[in-house]
Formats: C-alpha cells, sequence, structure tokens
C-alpha cells in the first residue's frame, strides 16, 4: 500500500544565536520553549481563522493559501518572552450556522454543484 500523506504547510523557528546561548546560560530554556509552543498555537489559530474568514468576501480568497507569521521578543520591562503581534485576546468560538456554510463552501468548492 502507497504512503499517500501529503504536506499541507511548514513551520519554522529560528531564535538567533547570541540570543539562544543567553536563554541557556540564564536556565530559561524551558521557559522559552513552553512559551513558543503556547503562543505559536494562539497565534497560528487566531490567524488561520481570520485570514479565511476575510476570504470569504473575495471570490478567490483561498487560491493562494493562508499563512500565519510571528515573532518572538524578550520584553526585558516584564522579564518574560512575547510575541509580535502580541497573543490573541480572543478564542476560537462556535460560528452561527449560515457563518459556517459560507465558510464551507468557500474551502471546499470543488464539492459544490
Amino acid at each position: 500500500m502507497e504512503n499517500k500523506e501529503k504536506e499541507i504547510g511548514s513551520l519554522i523557528l529560528h531564535i538567533e544565536p547570541a540570543a539562544l546561548r543567553s536563554i541557556i546560560g540564564s536556565g530559561r530554556l524551558l521557559e522559552l520553549a513552553d512559551t513558543v509552543a503556547r503562543q505559536a498555537a494562539a497565534q497560528i489559530s487566531a490567524q488561520l481563522v481570520e485570514h479565511v474568514a476575510a476570504a470569504a468576501f473575495k471570490a478567490d480568497g483561498l487560491k493562494s493559501g493562508v499563512s500565519a507569521n510571528v515573532s518572538y521578543v524578550f520584553d526585558e520591562g516584564d522579564g518574560g518572552f512575547g510575541t509580535k503581534p502580541p497573543p490573541p485576546k480572543f478564542g476560537v468560538a462556535r460560528l452561527d450556522q449560515s457563518v459556517q456554510t459560507a465558510l464551507r463552501q468557500l474551502a471546499a468548492p470543488e464539492v459544490q454543484g
């Protein structure tokens, strides 16, 4: 049986060498790893939903796919790690049925008709 896996996207994280040495030296590597994982998940979820919702208003809205971008920063004032843009302040909630239907039709136009 053939393996039919298809790559659907990629995620690359690059941490500047000097920053990584500093983080390791200060004993904060596990904190960084936890923060990066948590905040990346929140950013990716929020940005994908935002892009798909915006695409719903355009005829070829999803033609080029979607992307999510985030940068990590060390906030010396707070003494912690953060993201640019800041983490989303909302969660993904149940959408109204008519909006769900429109988004599904946009995402799978080959199923229509």
